[in-house]
């Protein structure tokens, strides 16, 4: 059996030359070993996406139409990057050019004055010019507040949902679903709040959302509305960090939740992966998506390495994420535009003098996972015998045409040396510092 394809990265994505070596029967007693002739199946992969924030969309609105193409296409084709999933947000949130709501009419419960006439400036054309490029992308939204006649104090930065606005809030969001429906966009699945638990801010957008509530949404007051208006729009629990794992299972401890729940969306910025696991054993029939992660400005952040990125994709993989979707598409050296003092660094960077378009490490990363974790593809939990500080992250997978494919992160400072079992033949790879390996056989 001869390797099909190896392709390797180092630190800051610049790929590397590579020997192709064959699977062998030669086996070394002294290596750690994957053993995929042992591995069992655990979930389907979706797909990776990132956000389509009204600041994203603001910028690629400005490029010249012929460089936007370019780009969309590179981000989404399933020959390029093979992005197919899109997260929007249900009015502002803490990166858009602005402060808004889609109806600022205090007691319109009703949503009469609703209205998105505001993201058919920019922000909807992106879209639909996407939807060329990639038909099947998958959108999912999140709101960051509710409009703030809805809550205390009436703020869109901060408070908290006011429970007697639970139906009007929901009659919101089936409004956001039905409006954009119209407009072209077929919103696949939403979630109530992002980051419900959040610690406020009050130069942005945001919300705190008791678990109460949020059942009282997904449980009883959505499923009608959605029914009502011919929306098949999923719905997604909680949308925040791996440490809350408790909220959820609180949250799916009412049986009328756990029905309407197609998934929990999870972020990666407080907690471990391994945390969710509680939740999997608990509702193994709820699938799981990693909605949020983005990069930082700052050049000696830890986002700034691929080899980070590797271990926190191959984290949400290995512990029953279907998807994993960054944060902003685009933003300036600055990264701007956003409502505040804060540091994220986009997908790719869109110079404000010269237009110029540069990759984050988070891209690079991307292009290990991506394009060779098809959808359908199964993940693996292949039995791996490393030492714990091996500083090796392993994802194995069977895309459908049965194609395997091992992504190997290896964020030591010295090399690794594993062997791949299949079939009873090995493939022994040596991985260099700082570098993602992809082989796919």
């Amino acid at each position: 059996m001869d390797m099909l394809k190896l392709i390797r990265s180092d630190r800051s994505g610049k790929l590397i030359e590579v020997e192709n070596q064959p699977f062998s029967r030669e086996f070394y007693s002294s290596l750690p070993v994957i053993d995929l002739d042992q591995a069992k199946d655990a979930q389907t992969i979706q797909g990776f996406g990132i956000a389509f924030t009204d600041a994203s969309c603001s910028l690629l609105a400005k490029l010249p139409p012929e460089k936007r193409r370019e780009l969309l296409q590179e981000l989404f084709l399933p020959g390029k990057l093979n992005l197919s999933m899109g997260r929007l947000n249900i009015g502002s949130s803490d990166y858009s050019t602005g402060i808004y709501s889609y109806n600022d009419t205090a007691d319109d419960v009703e949503m009469k004055n609703f209205s998105i006439a505001r993201d058919l400036e920019y922000l909807i054309p992106v879209l639909l010019e996407t939807q060329q490029y990639r038909p099947d992308i998958f959108f999912f939204a999140s709101p960051w507040s509710p409009p703030a006649w809805m809550k205390a104090p009436a703020t869109l930065c901060g408070g908290y949902m006011r429970e007697k606005y639970l139906p009007a809030f929901a009659n919101y969001i089936t409004r956001y679903l039905t409006s954009y429906r119209q407009a072209g966009i077929n919103i696949r699945a939403v979630s109530m709040q992002n980051e419900a638990d959040t610690t406020q801010n009050s130069t942005m957008p945001q919300s705190l959302l008791h678990p109460d509530m949020e059942m009282e949404l997904i449980g009883r007051l959505l499923p009608p509305r959605l029914r009502a208006n011919a929306l098949d729009t999923k719905l997604w629990l909680y949308d925040h960090n791996y440490s809350g794992w408790h909220r959820v299972l609180y949250m799916l401890s009412d049986p009328e939740v756990t029905k309407y729940t197609d998934a929990v969306a999870w972020h990666p910025y407080d907690g471990k992966p391994e945390m969710i696991r509680a939740v999997k054993a608990a509702h193994p029939e709820i699938d799981f998506q990693l909605t949020e992660k983005g990069p930082n400005l700052r050049t000696d952040s830890p986002e700034s390495n691929v080899c980070w990125w590797g271990e926190v994709i191959s984290g949400a993989l290995n512990n029953f994420c279907r998807s994993f979707s960054g944060w902003n598409l685009a933003l300036d050296e600055y990264g701007k535009p956003n409502l505040g003092s804060f540091d994220c660094a986009g997908l790719v960077e869109i110079n404000s003098q010269t237009g110029e378009i540069s990759y984050s490490a988070q891209y690079y990363a991307f292009k290990h996972f991506a394009p060779y974790l098809r959808s359908g593809a199964v993940i693996l939990d292949a039995p791996a015998n490393f030492p714990p500080a091996s500083g090796i992250s392993i994802v194995c997978a069977r895309n459908t045409g049965n194609s395997h494919v091992a992504i190997l992160t290896n964020s030591d400072q010295k090399n690794g040396i594993i062997q791949l079992k299949y079939r009873n033949s090995w493939l022994r790879m040596v991985l260099p510092p700082g570098s993602i390996s992809t082989v796919t056989f």
